[in-house]
């Protein structure tokens, strides 16, 4: 985490879809270490064991880990493999319409999980005390599951009316290998073999001068 954390200290960030979502996915994922914190302590562990703090703090684990940062993946490399990039705007709709849903839907639980409701129950009584968060994780349940609609229009908009990406890497910064080719690759990936001088090779290619300023201040 403070490795991803100190990547992005003191660089010029800007908030495209892919960063949004890789943000999400740190935290997220630092919620869910969070809470894993908790269940490692016996204490508290005693507490809230088998109840829905621990279904809570796993979706924020799993979810944190796989959903989000399969997003980012999917919005950043879109262009790679299909030449074509997905809409930003609706990229984004998803992604704040997913966050709210998912953290209405799990992080009530933590609560409800505090406050007792153990977990792989089918019915409560009302008089439990639980009505009012289930019907909150309910209804972020339902939110959850439409985010991904947008999505879906998204990569039919895209393949439908979508423009073809003319450059290699059309979103200016790539610094891997697959940003040195063209969107989609040719076949064995590269027309002829790559200048490698560092360990960013695309972004030395498409930034020359920036390069040789570097250079230059060493």
């Amino acid at each position: 985490f403070f490795n991803w954390i100190g990547t992005m200290w003191k660089g010029s960030l800007s908030f495209e879809a892919p960063m949004l979502w890789a943000t999400g996915f740190l935290v997220t994922f630092t919620f869910g270490g969070l809470t894993g914190v908790i269940l490692a302590s016996p204490p508290m562990d005693f507490h809230v064991s088998d109840s829905y703090f621990v279904v809570a703090h796993f979706h924020y684990t799993l979810f944190g880990t796989v959903v989000y940062a399969m997003f980012a993946g999917f919005h950043f490399w879109w262009p790679k493999f299909t030449g074509k990039m997905l809409d930003d705007r609706l990229g984004k709709i998803t992604f704040w319409t997913l966050t709210v849903g998912f953290h209405l839907t799990f992080l009530v639980q933590h609560w409800l999980g505090a406050e007792g409701m153990p977990r792989r129950y089918a019915d409560y009584l009302a008089a439990d005390g639980f009505t009012a968060l289930n019907t909150l994780s309910s209804i972020g349940s339902f939110l959850l599951g439409l985010s991904v609609l947008p999505f879906f229009y998204n990569v039919w908009k895209t393949a439908r009316y979508g423009k073809p990406v003319e450059a290699d890497d059309p979103w200016g910064y790539g610094r891997s290998l697959e940003w040195a080719t063209s969107c989609p690759p040719p076949r064995h990936n590269f027309t002829r073999l790559p200048r490698i001088r560092s360990e960013s090779p695309a972004f030395d290619l498409h930034h020359p001068e920036i390069r040789e300023l570097e250079a230059t201040q060493r």
